[in-house]
């Protein structure tokens, strides 16, 4: 029986440090991604728009494994602060939600904006004020899902944040950070000061790996709850 309890110790200490290494992982991977976001005017050389297409494609390749591994992190997370009053299962489900978002945003900035340029690098010059049109629209529809995501992670390390000053599982000053930092991001997108153009993106990504980070790195370095009531 006491070997049984202490192979489900060395698992759960496993596992949290799974989730753990995904966090900071995925996080350190969006920063990188932020950090190397090509970004273009409506119009381009020709000779740019390949280099361009392959370098948007790798960078949100990057930035979508990323938000992978943030997701499995989390899961992780989740399950290592869960409790009876089901908080942070709503921050994991309204994660998930926002991770959908996030992907389709880097989906179509990754590889059906660049796919965009170079038809319309191709295209006669006359035509250059529709095809701007073009990415004007999917600019629109991109910021919109920027959006999502921004206020849905926002609201989800808000969550974990609650859960974790009620039950316990992480830090509480990370846990304050949480519940301070994700309104003033949900304030400045809801009052337009955050655009989230590929800057204030990388602002607000900064914002979220800090917490994902810390945590990540509290999952590696705490005790399992069950060899923590022993």
């Amino acid at each position: 029986m006491t070997d049984n309890r202490n192979d489900d110790r060395n698992n759960d200490r496993k596992d949290d440090r799974k989730a753990g290494i995904a966090l900071i992982a995925g996080s350190l991977g969006g920063i990188l991604t932020m950090a190397i976001h090509p970004t273009a005017k409506t119009s381009l050389p020709t000779d740019q728009v390949s280099h361009l297409m392959a370098m948007s494609g790798a960078v949100h390749s990057l930035g979508i494994v990323s938000i992978l591994l943030l997701f499995l992190g989390a899961c992780g997370l989740t399950r290592r602060i869960a409790s009876a009053d089901r908080i942070a299962f709503a921050a994991i489900v309204t994660y998930g939600f926002a991770c959908v978002a996030i992907m389709i945003a880097a989906a179509v900035s990754g590889f059906i904006v660049p796919d965009i340029w170079n038809h319309m690098a191709r295209d006669a010059s006359d035509a250059a004020h529709q095809w701007q049109m073009i990415i004007y629209s999917v600019f629109q529809f991109n910021q919109a899902f920027a959006r999502i995501f921004s206020v849905a992670a926002s609201l989800a390390i808000i969550l974990w944040s609650i859960s974790a000053l009620r039950n316990g599982g992480l830090g509480q000053r990370l846990a304050i950070y949480g519940c301070v930092v994700s309104p003033l991001i949900i304030i400045g997108i809801g009052i337009g000061h955050l655009r989230l153009d590929v800057h204030s993106m990388a602002a607000v990504w900064l914002a979220q790996a800090i917490w994902f980070i810390v945590a990540g790195w509290q999952l590696c370095a705490k005790k399992p709850l069950a060899m923590a009531a022993s």
